[in-house]
Parts: C-alpha cells; structure tokens; sequence
C-alpha cells in the first residue's frame, strides 16, 4: 500500500506470521528470531538459495537506553541464544537452507563500546555459516534531548567496527556488507511538541503541583514507556494575563490521559517515578 518493493522490507518479529506464506511469496526478506521460525521457514522454502533468509541471534550481551529498550543478553527473549548455534546448523543442514544475513540488534541508545563488542562476536557467528554475506548490527543510536545527554558519534563508533569486518575479509576472503538501524537517530530532534497548559493542580504542601496538559501519551510515549526525559519550555501566551504558572517553579508535568502513567517529567529511566 506504501508503494514500497516487498524485497526491501525485511522482517524480525516475535510471533510467526500465520501469512509466512504469502509474505515470502511477494519476496519479504525474512530474519527467523527462533528455532522455530527458523523451521517454519525451512517448510515452505526447502532449499532455499535466495537472500531471504536471515538468522537473529542473541549474542550474549545487550545495551539500551533504557532497561526496557535492551533486547539482548540473559533477560531478553529476543533472537536465537548464541550457544545453540549446532540446532542452528542443524535445521540448516535439514532443510538445506543458506541464510545469507546474521542480524543480533542488541537496544536502542546502546553503549557504544557494548555495540562495538558485539560486532566481533557477531562476525564470529558469520564465520560459523559460510552463506553468510550480510551482517545487520541493528542500531537505535543514542540522540541526547536533554543537555546532560551524549548522542551516539557514527564516524568514531563505526571505525573499530570498520577494520573488524577488513580483519574478517583478510582472514576468511568474505566480504560482509553491514546493515544498520538507525531509528530515531535520523529525525528525534527534528521537531517539537506544542501544546497548551489546560489546569493547574496541587495536593497540598506535602505533595506535587500539576501542570495539565491537553496532550501525552497519545503524542509523546517516550517518558511514559521508558522513563525518558524531553526538555520542556514554558512560552507565555501573547494574548493572555499571565497565569499562576510560575516560570521556573516545580512542576510535574502530566498528561490528558486518565492514567496515572501519563506522566511528561517522569525520575529518569523510570517511568513510574514523579520529576519536577
């Protein structure tokens, strides 16, 4: 429907689609993320020799932003564990597949130095499937919004990552194309939300001043999600008295939503927790 070619979507998903079928058919590039899916695409394509197949792998370590933006190491569910690699082989071996991509995408807003450990022991899962001639190292690269945050450097990251794939190619004679994720990296600061100051209220001297807002969750997810912080501005209304917003005084910030967890100033990295 978006006009898009199906052969430049590739797909990673947590369920098997029960349209596996169609969605190979029309030419969908395909990462199983389970031995299952793995199966599964192995029944409808036995001997497969196009670059439809992909392997997500859980390479053991995993980075976010956030706790609940890491999918990788022990406590995430996500991709093949990297130790069943020989279940791995097998299935390929059964049904005489040759993946041609590793994908083992770790978080968004990872570490740096974690994303850069991970694409050496990504490329020594490469090396164990010799039809191997892409590697996708996801992404989700950190954007600072707030001063006191750091956005992810792509030339300095990349280099370490760089002459890891020409050691690889110098040793094994495999060139490896890198794919990457970038996510919000290419347009997080590129606009604002603006919204309106609706209510103000208070819950006495032991507890909050609320600033309500006639927008959240619904427009901006982030901090009520994860935790994450978004600068705030307060701009007087050229046309109004001024209110008894105090510029500078604490507020927490809430949203319309009538959950208590549509919070806009939430502590951060927990989304539970009232900011000012």
């Amino acid at each position: 429907a978006a006009g898009v070619d199906p052969s430049r979507i590739s797909l990673s998903s947590q369920e098997t689609p029960h349209d596996l079928s169609e969605l190979l058919a029309l030419g969908i590039k395909f990462n199983a993320c389970s031995l299952k899916q793995l199966r599964a695409f192995g029944e409808i394509k036995r001997g497969d020799r196009t670059d439809q197949l992909g392997v997500r792998f859980n390479p053991g370590l995993g980075s976010g932003g956030t706790g609940k933006t890491n999918v990788g190491g022990p406590s995430s569910s996500f991709g093949i564990w990297h130790e069943l690699m020989p279940e791995v082989k097998a299935i390929i071996a059964e049904y005489d597949l040759e993946p041609a991509r590793i994908h083992t995408h770790i978080g968004s807003g990872s570490d740096p130095a974690v994303w850069q450990r991970v694409s050496g022991l990504s490329l020594r899962l490469c090396e164990q499937i010799p039809s191997v001639k892409i590697m996708n190292l996801g992404g989700g690269y950190k954007v600072g919004r707030m001063a006191s945050e750091k956005s992810t450097e792509l030339s300095v990251v990349g280099l370490p990552v760089k002459e890891a794939f020409e050691e690889f190619a110098a040793r094994t004679g495999r060139e490896l194309a890198l794919e990457i994720e970038p996510g919000t990296f290419l347009v997080a600061n590129s606009g604002s939300l603006v919204t309106t100051v609706q209510d103000i209220a208070t819950t006495g001297v032991e507890g909050h001043a609320f600033l309500k807002l006639d927008a959240g969750m619904t427009e901006v997810l982030r901090p009520s999600l994860y935790g994450a912080q978004h600068p705030i501005v307060l701009v007087k209304h050229p046309e109004r008295v001024a209110g008894s917003v105090v510029p500078g005084g604490d507020y927490v910030v809430v949203g319309h939503c009538c959950e208590s967890g549509d919070l806009l100033t939430p502590a951060p990295d927990s989304p539970e927790t009232l900011s000012r």
